[in-house]
């Protein structure tokens, strides 16, 4: 199943679903250069192609997918802090190994959350 899919699902499960899919030109123009200045160019994931895929609309969680070269790649929710210099360990994440545990931690968070 894509990400795509899943999203899908999930809105189509949940009347107000609050996770929106990002599209190509907000990724490129917004949401990488903040999640590329917050971790700074010292982090590992600054030598790999990086994507914003989806955003969460109750607060500054961005979906990331990294091309680190594994078959899925590497799937990061970060917290964005909208702020250069963060401390140590922050921006905070959650780190995926691939895209149904992404949802599967999407729907459980959101379920929690708003349900």
């Amino acid at each position: 199943m894509t990400i795509e899919e899943i999203f899908g699902n999930l809105a189509d499960k949940y009347q107000n679903f609050n996770w929106w899919m990002v599209l190509g030109s907000e990724s490129i123009a917004h949401f990488v250069p903040e999640l590329k200045k917050e971790i700074g160019q010292d982090n590992p994931i600054f030598q790999y192609p990086v994507y914003a895929v989806a955003k969460c609309l109750a607060n500054d969680d961005v979906l990331f997918l990294i091309a680190d070269g594994s078959k899925e790649g590497l799937w990061r929710i970060y917290h964005l802090t909208y702020a250069e210099n963060n401390i140590t360990g922050f921006p905070q994440y959650q780190e995926f190994t691939d895209r149904n545990s992404v949802g599967d931690f999407i729907e459980k968070q959101f379920i929690a959350d708003f349900l």
